[in-house]
């Protein structure tokens, strides 16, 4: 591979991965926004806003070519493996936030509904992965 190469999926894996942090606050900010007492349209505007903003970026400045073909492995050997440990940071975060709200799912079953607790786990899921690849890839 050459020096532009990797250079080129290094900038995809950052796109990536702050496109996962952006997708994960916003489906927080959803997942949470009907427990709120006082819910206001501009938290609701900002998480759309903030959805969509990373959603283009990722679409102009990303992972999408000219053809709309997505590329779901990384070349590089070590841009492989950063992304292979990201994934394994998921599943322990995601292990360990399910074992937290059983723990508290006496406290929680009224409150919360099946879609917000699903939009709560995407988003703990999109947050893990994204702050692991950016502390993984920091130099």
């Amino acid at each position: 591979m050459s020096k532009q190469d990797i250079k080129t999926e290094e900038k995809f894996m950052s796109h990536n991965a702050w496109f996962s942090i952006f997708m994960g606050v916003t489906l927080l900010i959803i997942s949470v926004y009907p427990m709120l007492k006082q819910t206001s349209a501009p938290l609701l505007f900002i998480g759309g806003t903030a959805f969509l903003g990373s959603f283009f970026m990722f679409v102009i400045r990303g992972g999408f070519t000219w053809k709309l073909g997505y590329r779901l492995t990384y070349k590089d050997e070590f841009l492989n493996t950063i992304d292979t440990i990201a994934y394994k940071h998921v599943v322990l975060g995601l292990l360990f936030s399910m074992g937290a709200i059983f723990l508290l799912s006496d406290e929680l079953a009224l409150n919360v509904s099946h879609s917000m607790m699903a939009t709560f786990y995407l988003a703990l899921m999109s947050l893990i992965y994204g702050v692991s690849i950016l502390w993984q890839s920091r130099d």
